[in-house]
């Protein structure tokens, strides 16, 4: 056998080892990075980075944000390891409204669940969305500097109709219904449809109210004025009641050991989701996947729990 044949074979054998041992690796899920210990002498950490978004893509790379299948892959490790509390560290703008519905109602679960408190603490910025999911914790902690509050939804939609025309392209649509094409970037949007969507984008800001009402205790004359989409510093939301307290992780974890009466100094157990052995083959999105996306968010009618700019 000629030596290029026998070196190609070497080269697929290992290509095939490596995808099947990155899917079998994949599937692992999360890890800590610190020994189990004894019940009560123990917190556990999760860190949610990012957009809250959409899960994995097409082409095997994971998602740079904060997708609903990490948070619940992270809340059922930190459900078996014995630690008494959970530390969820939040640095995210907000973002898409379902996911954020799920990770907020996976974190209620949780707290059902294991009995075990919840604290989030909020570094460069948990607005909007990021808020949305805080509201979840039994008490949440900001740092000073940290952006936070923009309590409103958002919808954005493009209208091209004038770039169309002026280099002589024109749309037709064939549809069932007049209101088929409500949002089209290709028309002018009538004062019916925006009523429509007005009126979602409102049902849809009074979910956002009420989580924030019943998980703050904040009297809704007060809400209403703090709730209009507004960013606060950590300081500033500290003194309209939206976080309980100001500090830093280590002033968080003093927190937990005095709420809960710990002894000594709590072992921290962090759970990280592990990239598979493909995707950090792939690494970052190709050109293709970032052009697609860019596309993607020009779709009309999606709803945002997210900071602007």
């Amino acid at each position: 056998m000629k030596k290029d044949s026998i070196f190609g074979i070497i080269v697929v054998a290992f290509i095939v080892f490596v995808i099947v041992f990155a899917f079998v690796n994949g599937r692992k899920g999360s890890t800590a990075s610190a020994p189990k210990v004894k019940t009560g002498d123990s917190i556990s950490v999760i860190s949610l980075n990012g957009v809250i978004g959409e899960e994995e893509s097409s082409l095997g790379t994971s998602s740079s944000g904060i997708t609903i299948s990490d948070v619940k892959t992270l809340l059922n490790e930190a459900k078996s390891d014995p630690s008494k509390a959970l530390i969820i560290e939040i640095n995210s703008p907000g973002g898409a409204v379902e996911p954020t519905q799920e990770i907020y109602d996976a974190i209620e679960s949780f707290k059902k669940e294991t009995g075990k408190k919840v604290y989030v603490w909020m570094r460069g910025e948990a607005a909007s969305g990021g808020y949305y999911i805080s509201c979840a914790a039994d008490k949440i902690i900001a740092m000073p500097t940290t952006l936070t509050g923009s309590i409103g939804v958002i919808m954005e939609l493009v209208n091209y109709e004038g770039l169309l025309e002026k280099i002589g392209v024109k749309e037709v649509v064939i549809k069932s219904g007049k209101f088929k094409d409500m949002g089209s970037p290709v028309r002018e949007m009538t004062p019916q449809e925006k009523k429509m969507l007005q009126d979602i984008i409102d049902e849809t800001y009074q979910q956002f109210f009420s989580v924030v009402e019943n998980a703050r205790k904040i009297p809704a004359s007060q809400l209403k004025e703090i709730a209009q989409g507004q960013v606060f510093t950590g300081i500033q939301a500290k003194k309209l009641h939206l976080v309980d307290a100001i500090g830093n992780f280590q002033f968080v974890v003093d927190t937990i050991k005095k709420d809960l009466n710990l002894k000594g100094t709590p072992k921290i157990i962090r759970h990280t989701v592990k990239k598979s052995i493909l995707s950090s083959l792939l690494g970052e999105k190709s050109s293709i996947e970032k052009e697609l996306g860019i596309i993607n968010g020009l779709k009309p009618m999606k709803l945002q729990y997210m900071m602007e700019p």
